[in-house]
Formats: C-alpha cells, structure tokens, sequence
C-alpha cells in the first residue's frame, strides 16, 4: 500500500508540474533535437528565455531559443566525449517561458519555471536569451558555487542607468543570494568590476581566457575545484561570448581574444560533477551571422547536457 500510496503521489506531482509549466510557457513550435518526452517522463527540462530587454551592443537575443532549436535538427546526436546519444538521455523541451514587459516579471516567470522544475526533481536547461535571465534561475535554486563562462564580469552597479541588467545581474546576484562566483574565459571588464572582484576574494574567482590559453584547461578545472571544496551544490552559466568571435559572431557583445568551443567543452567536462542543479546558455543574436553561431550554440548546449547525465551517471544518482 506505501508504494501504490508513492506512486499515487508522483504521478500527482508529475501531473502538477506539467500543469504549471504550460501556464508559464508557450509550446516551443520546434523543440530542441525534436524533444518528445513528456515532462512528467523527462531528467533534464529544456526552458527557452527570450529576453531581450537590457542589452547595451546588439539586440535580438529574444530569437535565439528558435534559432538554436532549429540548428539542433542538423546535428548528429552521438557524443565521442562521453558515449551518449540522444536516446540515452530523458530529455523534455517545455517551451518558452512568458516574457512580460519589464525586465523584473520577466526574471521572475523564469524564477518561477526553474524552481517548479527543480522541485519536482528534475534538471532545469535554460535557453536564453540575453544573460540577465540567469538571475531567475539563481534565484529559484539557490546554489553554493556559481560558474560563469564568459567575456564579462556582469558585476557593475549599474549600466546605462540600469540596476537589473546583463551587465549588472551577476552583482545584484551576489547580493541577495550570497553564492560565490567562478568567471571563467573573462577579458571585456571595466575597472570598477576588477576592483570589485579583487576586494572580494573570498566571493569572486575571475580566471582570464588569457590564462586559460597560457596554462590550459586545468587552471579553469583546478579553480572551478577550489570553489567547490566546501559547495553542496552549484549551477553553470554560458555565455557564448566567451568564445572567440571567430568561432561565435552573432552574440550580444562580441569580444576578441576569446577561447575556442573545444576549450569551452573541456571546461565543461571536467568540472561538471552531480553538485551541479542546472545550466543555462544565452547571448546569442542569431541575425549577426548566416547560423555558424546558433549551430556552435546547438551542439554546445547539447554536449552540456550529456556532460550533466555522464556525472548523475558517474555518481550512481537514481532518476526522479
């Protein structure tokens, strides 16, 4: 009777957070890699974030979730870096979060879709947009240790008279939640955030893409390590800026002297561990190039993904 009486309530559970998200979300006309797992059956929970309200270079990262579901249809699914396929993976693509008008309601309906999907046991895989919709994720999970792959600090008090921006949310972050932060590949950076970071040690950990190069791979692995020394759990950000523009163009700030996707992966690899809750990957503006970046942003995406269910995998973590 205990385990029908279990069973009755996962399958409420499961039933409720289907309900949810579709009250959060519109149908995404193509999932991602033609997802069609149902949620309540899914690990891992893709989400698209179209926001696009705050950015200070490019704009139309709104599109990307669209423009990196449709270059996954061109991919092959087979992972040489861990031996995954698609059909290994439970995967549910649930669509696009509501982006209201105002950039707060719009942080707050992805708070609210990320913590339905992490209450309910599952992965949250969030498909931005401009990077300030990282804020909803973190706030909705609440991690130890946050990092961040990226061009940028995002820790300015303020940009163009802005509190709440993808320029500003990694400090208004730091603020409220109190995680620590690890940026890694970082280069575009304004005096006032370098002060920042290195009065605060003990909260920023900023490793520069040009020591990635000089030192490689296991700089980044043995900071993103430090930081989780004493983390319960941790969440992952992308920024697609990180990358070189010769690899990635179309993004919202493009920056030179970036690292290079095979890199970027490497990173992933080899820090990701069953601590981390969740990911996110944004940034892209699809319409400044003819599909190389939303295709490199496809199979990164894609290739996190794995990299998450190979560490579940490694760990022994049964599925929810």
């Amino acid at each position: 009777m205990r385990h029908v009486a279990h069973q009755a309530g996962s399958e409420m559970e499961n039933a409720r957070l289907t309900r949810s998200l579709r009250a959060l979300c519109k149908p995404a006309l193509q999932p991602f890699l033609d997802a069609d797992t149902p949620v309540q059956e899914a690990r891992h929970v893709i989400v698209g974030a179209p926001l696009d309200q705050t950015m200070s270079h490019r704009r139309g990262a709104r599109f990307a979730p669209t423009a990196i579901r449709q270059a996954s249809l061109h991919m092959e699914t087979y992972s040489l870096r861990t031996g995954l396929d698609w059909r290994d993976v439970e995967v549910a693509d649930a669509g696009d979060v509501e982006i209201p008008a105002g950039v707060e309601g719009a942080v707050g309906n992805i708070e609210e879709a990320v913590r339905r999907i992490r209450e309910a046991g599952r992965v949250p895989a969030l498909l931005g947009g401009e990077h300030t919709v990282t804020l909803g994720a973190l706030r909705a999970l609440r991690p130890d240790l946050v990092v961040d792959l990226d061009a940028h600090l995002d820790l300015r008090r303020r940009l163009l008279g802005l509190e709440l921006s993808h320029g500003t949310f990694m400090r208004r972050g730091l603020e409220e939640l109190g995680h620590r932060v690890v940026v890694l590949g970082c280069r575009a950076l304004s005096e006032e955030e370098w002060e920042f970071a290195m009065a605060n040690p003990d909260r920023v950990t900023a490793v520069t893409a040009a020591e990635l190069r000089r030192e490689g791979v296991k700089s980044g692995v043995e900071a993103v390590r430090r930081g989780l020394a004493d983390a319960s759990t941790a969440y992952l950000s992308i920024d697609m800026d990180v990358l070189d523009p010769a690899s990635a163009p179309a993004v919202g700030n493009p920056s030179p002297e970036g690292i290079g996707v095979t890199m970027l992966l490497d990173l992933v690899g080899g820090m990701v561990d069953a601590r981390f809750v969740g990911f996110d990957l944004t940034e892209v503006t699809p319409h400044y190039d003819s599909g190389l970046t939303a295709a490199q942003a496809a199979y990164i995406f894609l290739e996190t993904i794995y990299s998450f269910e190979a560490a579940r995998r490694a760990s022994g973590a049964q599925q929810p």
